[in-house]
C-alpha cells in the first residue's frame, strides 16, 4: 500500500516515516493544481492521500478510475460530498502536525487491513455437526475451549505434553513450564517496536542479554529466517508501531470485559487460585515513572497515585527501597494476578466434568496439504476427524503446524526467567510491576502467590531473551538473566530469607524459564483457512507477553471464525498485515 502525503508537515523529514519507502512525501502538491495531484496519485499507485483540504470531486473521480481497490482520504478541512465514491473512505484529522499525520497514516493502514480481511474471509460449511479439536492446552486454548463449549461446540483438546504437574517443567509449554503466576493489566501486551518518531529501532535483538540486549542464542549463527524476523522487527516505522499498539490495547480492553463476565458467570473457576486484585506499578527512574504515569493516565488506567511517603506507609515492605532511592515512586492500576497452574487445572476439571476430552502426550506433528496448499488432514497421535474444525495455539514448539500457512516463520521464541522468594518479611498484599531502565532485566512481575503448603510467596518473573526459531537458549545468557533477576530481588527485597522446601515438587527450584511465542511486529496472529473437507483450520498465537491477558478476546475471535462472523482480530492480527502493507515498499538498505 502506498500513501501520498501532499502537504508540508513540520519535522517529517527528520522522522522515520519515510524510511519504509511506501510513504511518499511531496509537500509541493499542497499548492499544485488538481491535475498534478491526480498525476502523482497515478504515478505512485497511491491507495491513500493525506492532504490539508478535501480535493474537488473531479479529482476523486479520476482517482477512483485510475487506481483500483479501496482508497483512503484524510484531510484537515472540508466536508464529504454527496455519495458517489464508494471506493474512497474519508477521515478528518486535527491539523497538519506530525502527531496528526501519524494518526492519519495509522487510520489509513488500519482501514486497509480491515477492508482486505473482509474480502478474504474463508467460508466453511455449516453442515455436519459442531465438532472442534483444539491443539495445545496452554491458557489461551483452555479459555478458548471454555468459550466454545459454552457456545455448544463438542470440544476435544490435544497436547504434546504430559498432563500438567506430572513431569519435569522442561517438558511443557509456556503456561505449564513457567511458574504459577499470570497478570492482567491494560498494557500487559505491548508493542516493543520503536515508537519514537525521531528515534531508531532498538538493537536489542543484536546484543546479548549480558550486554543489556535480548539475544540469547549464544555463539551460533542466526539462520536466514531469524535474520528476516529481526529485520522485520526493525523495519516497523514508529507511526505504525503506535497504531499497532492502539489495536493491541483495544483487544486487551475487550479481554477485560471478557474476564469480568467470566468471573460473574463462573466464579468457581477463580476460587483457590490466589486471585489478587489491583496492581502496583513501581519504577526506579523518575523520568521512567513520569512517562509511565502519563501513558496510563491517557488510557484511563490509573486508580491511585500515592506519594512515596503514602506508598511506604501502605506497603511497608517497600519503605527501604523508597528511602534508599532504589524506587522513585509508583501508582496503582486496574488488573489482577492468578496462580495460572491452579486456574488452568480449574478449567480442565470444569470442562472434563462436562464431557470435554483431553488427550495428553498426543502431539499433532503437522498438516497434510495437497498440491494447491489446501489442508487435507493432520498427522496426529490420535485421529482428528475430517468433520472437525481444528484450532491450534502452537506456542513456540509446534512450528510444523504453521508450515504452508501465512503464519510460517512468524512465531519465534523470547524467554523469560522465574525465581521464588518468601513473602513473610515483605508482606506484600498486591502484585507488582517493576520498571528498571537500563537494567539487564528491565521489567519484572512480582506476583503474590502461595506454595503447595499454603505459605505466602512472591514469584519474580522477568527478562527477555531471543531464542529464535529453535526456542533453545544459550546457557551463558540464561545465567545473565538469572543474575539480573537476582539483582532485582536483592534491591527490592533485601534481607529476604531463602524459601524452605515445599511438599509440592514444582515449588522447589532455584531458577527456571519459559519461552514465549513472539512476533516481529508485536501483534498476535489469527489465521483461518478452509480445509478440503469444508471445515476451518484456525491458528492463533504469537501474543508476546499478553496471551493470558488477551485470552477472552482471542476466544471470542476464534468463536466468531467458526460461526462465520467477523471480528476485528481477524484483520488486525492477520499474519500478513505488515507484509501486505509493505508489499510495494523497497527493502531498507
Amino acid at each position: 500500500m502506498n500513501i501520498l502525503i501532499a502537504m508540508p508537515v513540520s519535522r517529517l523529514e527528520s522522522s522515520d516515516f519515510l524510511r519504509s519507502g511506501n510513504v511518499i512525501y511531496d509537500p509541493a502538491l499542497n499548492t499544485a493544481p488538481p491535475e498534478a495531484v491526480s498525476a502523482a496519485l497515478l504515478r505512485h499507485g497511491a491507495q491513500a492521500l493525506i492532504t490539508p483540504r478535501r480535493p474537488h470531486d473531479l479529482l476523486l473521480r479520476r482517482w477512483s478510475a485510475d487506481v483500483p481497490g479501496t482508497k483512503f482520504l484524510s484531510y484537515v478541512t472540508g466536508l464529504p460530498g454527496p455519495p458517489g465514491h464508494p471506493d474512497i473512505e474519508e477521515f478528518r484529522q486535527n491539523d497538519t502536525g506530525l502527531e496528526s499525520t501519524a494518526t492519519a497514516l495509522g487510520n489509513c493502514e488500519r482501514q486497509f487491513a480491515l477492508a482486505r480481511a473482509a474480502s478474504a474471509r474463508p467460508a466453511a460449511s455449516r453442515s455436519g455437526g459442531r465438532d472442534v479439536v483444539l491443539v495445545g492446552a496452554g491458557i489461551v486454548n483452555l479459555v478458548t475451549a471454555l468459550h466454545l463449549h459454552e457456545a455448544g461446540y463438542r470440544v476435544t483438546v490435544m497436547d504434546r505434553s504430559p498432563a500438567p504437574g506430572g513431569a519435569d517443567w522442561r517438558r511443557y509449554g509456556c503456561t505449564h513450564a513457567g511458574d504459577d503466576a499470570r497478570m492482567f493489566t491494560f498494557t500487559e501486551m505491548d508493542s516493543y517496536n520503536n515508537q519514537d518518531f525521531h528515534g531508531r529501532a532498538p538493537d536489542v535483538f543484536r546484543l546479548p542479554v549480558e550486554k543489556k540486549g535480548w539475544l540469547a542464542t549464544g555463539d551460533r549463527l542466526l539462520s536466514g529466517e531469524e535474520r528476516v524476523w529481526i529485520e522485520e522487527y526493525e523495519r516497523v516505522p514508529s507511526w505504525l508501531a503506535r497504531a499497532y499498539n492502539q489495536d493491541i490495547f483495544a483487544f486487551t480492553a475487550e479481554a477485560y470485559d471478557g474476564w469480568t463476565q467470566l468471573r460473574h458467570t463462573h466464579p468457581g473457576l477463580f476460587e483457590d487460585v490466589v486471585f489478587t486484585e489491583g496492581i502496583l506499578r513501581v519504577y526506579g527512574d523518575p523520568d521512567h515513572y513520569a512517562a509511565a504515569l502519563a501513558r496510563h493516565r491517557a488510557l484511563g488506567a490509573v486508580l491511585r497515585q500515592p506519594t512515596p511517603q503514602e506508598l511506604a506507609a501502605e506497603f511497608p515492605g517497600l519503605a527501604g527501597p523508597l528511602d534508599a532511592g532504589t524506587l522513585a515512586g509508583g501508582f496503582l492500576v486496574p488488573g489482577f494476578t492468578v496462580g495460572v497452574h491452579r486456574f488452568a487445572q480449574r478449567i480442565i476439571s470444569f470442562l472434563t466434568a462436562r464431557g470435554v476430552e483431553f488427550h495428553w502426550d498426543a502431539p499433532v506433528l503437522g498438516v497434510r496439504r495437497d498440491r494447491s496448499g489446501l489442508a487435507t488432514g493432520f498427522d496426529a497421535a490420535a485421529p482428528i476427524p475430517e468433520t472437525a474444525h481444528v484450532v491450534a495455539s502452537p506456542g513456540c514448539h509446534d512450528r510444523a503446524l504453521l508450515e504452508g500457512s501465512p503464519c510460517a516463520g512468524k512465531i519465534h521464541g523470547v524467554l523469560g526467567g522465574w525465581i521464588r522468594i518468601g513473602n513473610d518479611v515483605t508482606g506484600l498484599t498486591r502484585s507488582l510491576k517493576v520498571g528498571r531502565k537500563g537494567h539487564v532485566t528491565e521489567d519484572a512481575n512480582v506476583t503474590v502467590a502461595l506454595d503447595a503448603d499454603g505459605r505466602s510467596t512472591l514469584i519474580v518473573g522477568s527478562g527477555y531473551g531471543y531464542t529464535g526459531a529453535t526456542a533453545e537458549p544459550d546457557e551463558a545468557q540464561l545465567a545473565a538473566m538469572r543474575s539480573g533477576i537476582l539483582d532485582t530481588v536483592e534491591r527490592l527485597f533485601p534481607g529476604q530469607r531463602a524459601l524452605p522446601p515445599s511438599s509440592g515438587p514444582g515449588d522447589n527450584y532455584g531458577f527456571k524459564y519459559c519461552v514465549r511465542p513472539w512476533t516481529a511486529t508485536s501483534l498476535g496472529l489469527h489465521h483461518a483457512e478452509a480445509t478440503a473437507h469444508e471445515r476451518l483450520f484456525v491458528v492463533n498465537g504469537g501474543h508476546n507477553t499478553g496471551g493470558f491477558a488477551q485470552s477472552p478476546a482471542i476466544a471470542r475471535a476464534v468463536l466468531a471464525s467458526l460461526d462465520g462472523r467477523p471480528h476485528p482480530m481477524h484483520a488486525l492480527y492477520h499474519p500478513e498485515r505488515f507484509t501486505t502493507f509493505m508489499a510495494d515498499a523497497p527493502l531498507s538498505p
